[in-house]
């Protein structure tokens, strides 16, 4: 806080390296990392997250790419990004702000309430860790648009943290853009968070959702359950396609099989260019509860290195029975590991599954739903017609 107070002028090198080592996000030194919702993110989790997005994005993040971090604390996220992108980061605590700006000086930090900033259909990338379970209470008239997640009564806009910052993200990335946050488990079955799970099936493609252990948050003292959820905001020209769930065969195993069908007989929605989703569940994030490594080969890294490569090749696993929704589910954000896996977990391994969407290979409006360039292919003749 010495170092916070004085005036930049006046801050050395050595100041700098002393806040990138030691400050957590949340105004106190490690192990005081929880403040109103809001938890430190590893830093390795982090840069999972942006590497993830970079093998989706061909390998590499195309020069100038604009990013968005809505919620930035002292910028563990920043850390990881192209120093040739726009970046803009958003904290709305004051000494936060100031770390992160110093620690980044190539990244724009805004002091401020994320839910005012007004940028819309405009970043390639929104990432984070915002807060969970923090009440948002903001006069109705401060918002640039609706906010379909927050309920308004007597002029005040009033929801929960997790699901007002996803609308947040839906509304600032462009179509075509990638989202990726780690948010709460509950997200993919709590009531309160119905109507986030509505916006963002019709919204979003679903690429990928991956569980990560009770151990993540150890570190700051909560064994909270969360998911990184990776998004897709759908371009305007992808058409629904309405499918209904059923089974073929019998016995412990049964295979889940996908009809398209009208709307008014189907379970639920997609997009053309929906793939299967990616599911992960991670046993191992480097570390125990006690906050002692597990690294057995002294190699530095996780599962989450892992499962990297997929990302740079299809997000379908080979031989993989997709499996539908959990549970009858409209969506696909329950991660819960199907039971033909569960071995894996038992073994301390990450198990990984597919979801299914749209069909094992079946024929959507004259195209495969395995085939995993279709939805790039939205994107780009979107792009080109509007050029």
């Amino acid at each position: 806080m010495a170092i916070i107070g004085k005036d930049r002028a006046d801050i050395t090198e050595e100041d700098v390296e002393f806040l990138r080592a030691n400050y957590t996000s949340a105004g106190g030194l490690i192990p005081n990392a929880y403040s109103g919702g809001a938890f430190f993110t590893p830093t390795h989790v982090a840069r999972f997250i942006v590497e993830a997005l970079r093998g989706l994005s061909g390998g590499s993040f195309a020069e100038g790419a604009r990013f968005l971090e809505p919620s930035c604390g002292s910028g563990v996220f920043l850390e990881h990004l192209p120093e040739d992108g726009e970046v803009t980061a958003l904290e709305l605590d004051e000494t936060s702000a100031k770390v992160a700006s110093l620690l980044y000086p190539a990244a724009n930090v805004i002091l401020g309430d994320a839910f005012l900033h007004d940028r819309r259909d405009y970043y390639e990338y929104v990432i984070g860790n915002p807060p969970y379970g923090v009440p948002i209470d903001i006069a109705a008239d401060e918002l640039p648009d609706g906010f379909a997640t927050l309920t308004t009564a007597k002029g005040r806009a009033k929801g929960k943290s997790e699901s007002a910052f996803i609308e947040l993200a839906i509304k600032a990335t462009k179509p075509g853009g990638y989202i990726a946050f780690v948010l709460p488990k509950g997200i993919g079955y709590n009531s309160q968070a119905a109507k986030v799970r509505d916006l963002i099936r019709e919204t979003c493609w679903h690429v990928a959702s991956v569980e990560l252990p009770g151990t993540t948050f150890a570190h700051v003292g909560t064994t909270i359950s969360t998911d990184i959820h990776i998004l897709r905001k759908v371009t305007p020209n992808a058409r629904k396609v309405y499918v209904k769930y059923g089974q073929r065969g019998n016995g412990r195993f049964p295979v889940d099989i996908v009809e398209q069908m009208d709307e008014s007989a189907a379970d639920t929605v997609w997009y053309e260019g929906q793939p299967p989703v990616f599911h992960v569940a991670i046993t191992d994030i480097g570390y125990d509860k006690d906050g002692k490594s597990t690294d057995k080969y002294g190699d530095g890294l996780t599962q989450l290195d892992e499962i990297l490569e997929a990302f740079t090749d299809t997000l379908v696993r080979e031989n993989c029975d997709p499996i539908a929704p959990v549970n009858g589910a409209s969506h696909a954000l329950n991660v819960k590991v199907p039971p033909h896996e569960d071995w894996r977990v038992k073994a301390g391994l990450y198990a990984y599954w597919n979801v299914l969407t749209l069909g094992r290979g079946e024929e959507i409006n004259g195209e495969s739903s395995f085939d995993f360039d279709w939805q790039d292919l939205i994107v780009t003749q979107y792009n080109e017609g509007r050029r």
